[in-house]
């Protein structure tokens, strides 16, 4: 894709100058590089995980990081929101957690009815039950929270008009979901960001958790959004369109 697709290459290369990570040309294409490469990863490795067995993810989780966050701030009325940004194995992070806690996942279903297939059964096992961005899906994440129960969010998916406010990442305008700060007003769940990191090419992933403080607000939510990635910036999709304009 980085060869023969201009438009993904363009908008990675793009999206990666305007944040100033790295200064030099020659730093901007080593990254660039790096990171098509942990974009072919993350396609290819969602196949594995959809359809691997608990047993055989555990094994691909070679470390966690703050675990202990878990029991510490989960209650039987509050649940936990985990938001996984489009950085590293953001799967992977569901489906560890899945295996051993219920846990509702927002998903955008795909145009392609054959591919949204392919990714609803692959994300429906264990404890994991995906559900739609539609209304529907909406009340059915708030009463997972109201039971206590855990929902993932994809914090940096663009939202229907309306539904976000104008932000700022990496010093560009975003439209950002207000989503987050919504169903913490209502439901008091505290806010966890999980990051699957990839270790390596063939040596797993480590699953960190990061405790998020204060009123998760867009601006607050995109600003913690960056210093993860600022960790490891190659593993983030920046060919995923972030800047662009929210749908009616």
């Amino acid at each position: 894709m980085y060869l023969f697709d201009y438009k993904f290459r363009d908008r990675i290369i793009k999206n990666i100058q305007r944040t100033n990570i790295k200064k030099t040309d020659v730093e901007i294409k080593k990254l660039v590089i790096s990171n098509s490469m942990h974009i072919g990863m993350t396609l290819m490795e969602s196949f594995s995980i959809w359809f691997a067995s608990s047993k055989k993810i555990d094994s691909w989780v070679k470390k966690t990081s703050n675990w202990s966050l878990i029991n510490k701030k989960q209650s039987k009325d509050k649940g936990v929101i985990f938001l996984t940004p489009h950085l590293g194995s953001f799967e992977i992070t569901a489906q560890y957690y899945g295996a051993r806690h219920p846990i509702k996942v927002m998903y955008k279903p795909s145009k392609n009815k054959w591919l949204d297939n392919i990714i609803f059964k692959g994300r429906s096992k264990n404890l994991v039950s995906p559900v739609s961005i539609e209304l529907s899906g909406m009340k059915q994440i708030l009463q997972a929270l109201k039971k206590g129960e855990a929902v993932g969010i994809l914090p940096d998916q663009v939202p229907p008009e309306g539904h976000g406010e104008w932000s700022s990442f990496f010093n560009q305008k975003v439209y950002t979901m207000t989503l987050i700060q919504k169903l913490h007003k209502l439901t008091g769940a505290p806010i966890i960001f999980a990051f699957g990191k990839r270790e390596g090419i063939g040596k797993g992933f480590s699953i960190n958790l990061y405790e998020f403080k204060g009123d998760p607000t867009p601006k607050k939510i995109d600003q913690f959004i960056e210093e993860l990635v600022k960790s490891s910036p190659e593993q983030y999709l920046w060919n995923y369109r972030r800047y662009k304009l929210p749908k009616l």
